[in-house]
């Protein structure tokens, strides 16, 4: 993982940090591309989007949980009519992480459509209890790979709860009580990560206006 030490710096990628193309293995394998926008289904358009880096990562439970996320299934958010900002997911399991590690290699490579970000990784849990050694050690060498890794704990509940059931995060919430019923508030580290996501994301399109403004005339 050497070239984890190659890091740029460019004007798509305000913010973010990216590897040189050149260091980057390519994967053998691309993501789709969503061409079209991403639906606004709360009250304000999208902030950021949820790509599965594989099935069953959990992108539909995180984007309902945060209410200013979308979900963008597998597919990389192309359309620059709506938000590029990405949060990769991923199960905490070796397939999982392998796919992480996919995607974000494809980013770095600069292999995803033009004005995409990545702005973080999330990790759900893919069973209870204590994670493998094998498995924490190869989750600590993706995370050279990305800026943020946000992890989220198995949660019993949801195996009986309908999504729409589910409590959503909004920015600037206060934290939950502890033990909420998950129809009543997102679990503490739900909150936790959602938090830091936005805290990031402000001050990343921050940094990207102040330099629209010194580029302007």
């Amino acid at each position: 993982m050497a070239a984890a030490l190659h890091l740029r710096h460019d004007d798509r990628t305000v913010g973010t940090h990216r590897l040189e193309p050149s260091t980057v293995t390519t994967p053998q394998r691309l993501a789709p591309v969503r061409e079209t926008p991403l639906p606004t289904t709360g009250a304000h358009p999208p902030l950021f989007a949820v790509l599965g880096a594989h099935g069953g990562a959990g992108t539909s439970t995180l984007a309902r949980w945060w209410a200013p996320a979308a979900d963008t299934g597998l597919a990389w958010p192309a359309s620059p009519r709506s938000t590029q900002y990405v949060v990769v997911a991923a199960r905490m399991c070796m397939p999982g992480l392998t796919a992480a590690a996919e995607r974000l290699r494809e980013w770095h490579a600069g292999l995803a459509p033009d004005g995409v970000q990545v702005i973080g990784l999330v990790l759900t849990a893919a069973r209870p209890g204590r994670v493998p050694a094998v498995v924490r050690r190869y989750r600590a060498v993706v995370a050279g790979l990305v800026e943020h890794v946000y992890e989220i704990d198995w949660h019993d509940e949801l195996v009986t709860s309908e999504l729409t059931e589910l409590a959503q995060y909004l920015p600037y919430d206060p934290a939950p009580p502890r033990r909420s019923r998950l129809r009543e508030a997102v679990p503490t580290d739900v909150h936790r990560a959602g938090t830091h996501i936005i805290t990031h994301l402000a001050a990343t399109r921050s940094i990207a206006a102040q330099q629209d403004s010194e580029i302007s005339p």
